[in-house]
């Protein structure tokens, strides 16, 4: 062991509320001064976030419990914490250990200023030790961590331990690049401004119209519109995997919708998360387009966004992206994430790719 290093088990969140607040309100600071990217200390990262993932497991059922436990492992330096991974250890029926936040998409790392900081002797040492932990402490368990930064040092040094590392794409859009939307909207193609252009035109005449609606905790959809919401994204989820929309499958779609919509993590957080917001795109009164997303500080995470393929014609998720760009501006967001996937429509709207990674 590292001298001055030490990892424990935690059980209970609480009794890391006071370390990781002032963790999470230094590394706020950080980024703000210009230390590390907002990747490299989320949403996801903080307590407020991880409060909420404990309680959401902690309210299953008994069996749900008996299987599936959450675990803090917190590295110590001299007494201080410096690194603190929560982590989800499911017993039965398969023995695996993952990311609490992995289902919601986003980008996954532990919590720790060493992230926001240049490499080190000692935040190397931090960090092997922690890996070496790792894979004594769970070995003969499927180690299955998703969508972290491929340059965080727990990175590298799960790597030194023989975890074997996968790329994959993830885009997040620059707004601090521009000086505003206008200069923002004028930096996209000129195909695509004018594909904008025209979709718009189809709502100056005739019977179409379109509205943007927004929601959050204090003025939040209805159960029904959460299920038309949910049912969008599985049927285009569908669309995504190349599969076939037959019946068995519809019939699975509405099950999965349903389940989400009556308690599943993303519409629960937005019943408890201040962070939390909800956009639609409607054509004639239906939600034609989606985007769910949390707003931390001057930076969005996209963990959900699909469109209602029967609109398509009319580019809902474009125009919807295009408005949601003015409320970015307009609410001083610097970073707009849309997480894991190469869909063409990110690097349209301005998107750069930064790489993500999977380790097993």
């Amino acid at each position: 062991m590292a001298a001055g290093v030490k990892v424990e088990i935690v059980d209970d969140i609480r009794r890391l509320k006071a370390d990781w607040v002032a963790m999470d309100a230094e590394a706020q600071r950080l980024l703000d001064s210009g230390c590390g990217k907002s990747v490299d200390y989320s949403f996801y990262q903080t307590y407020h976030w991880n409060e909420f993932v404990d309680a959401y497991y902690a309210a299953k059922g008994p069996l749900r419990r008996m299987t599936k436990r959450l675990e803090y492992l917190v590295v110590r330096q001299t007494g201080l914490a410096a690194v603190i991974l929560p982590l989800l250890v499911t017993t039965f029926p398969k023995k695996k250990v993952e990311f609490v936040s992995w289902k919601t998409s986003g980008i996954n790392n532990v919590s720790s200023l060493l992230n926001l900081l240049p490499e080190d002797e000692c935040s190397r040492a931090v960090f092997d030790e922690l890996a070496r932990f790792i894979a004594g402490r769970y070995k003969g368990m499927a180690l299955r961590l998703n969508d972290m930064p491929s340059d965080a040092p727990l990175v590298g040094a799960l790597e030194r331990t023989g975890m074997r590392k996968r790329e994959r794409d993830s885009y997040h859009i620059p707004l601090d690049r521009f000086e505003g939307f206008d200069e923002y909207y004028a930096s996209l193609s000129k195909k695509l401004r004018h594909n904008m252009q025209t979709r718009s035109n189809h709502f100056t005449h005739g019977d179409l119209s379109w509205e943007l609606k927004i929601f959050d905790r204090a003025n939040q959809p209805s159960p029904d519109y959460w299920l038309k919401i949910w049912g969008i994204f599985y049927r285009r989820k569908l669309q995504w995997k190349g599969e076939a929309a037959n019946a068995l499958r519809r019939i699975a779609c509405d099950w999965e919708a349903r389940r989400e919509a009556r308690g599943g993590m993303k519409t629960e957080s937005f019943g408890r998360l201040d962070q939390s917001r909800l956009f639609v795109f409607e054509i004639n009164g239906e939600p034609a387009a989606f985007a769910f997303l949390y707003k931390y500080g001057d930076y969005i995470v996209v963990p959900k966004l699909a469109i209602d393929f029967r609109f398509r014609t009319h580019a809902p998720g474009i125009l919807m992206l295009r408005e949601i760009m003015k409320w970015c501006y307009a609410n001083g967001v610097r970073d707009f994430d849309l997480c894991r996937g190469d869909e063409p429509y990110k690097q349209q709207m301005g998107a750069v790719c930064e790489p993500i990674c999977v380790l097993r």
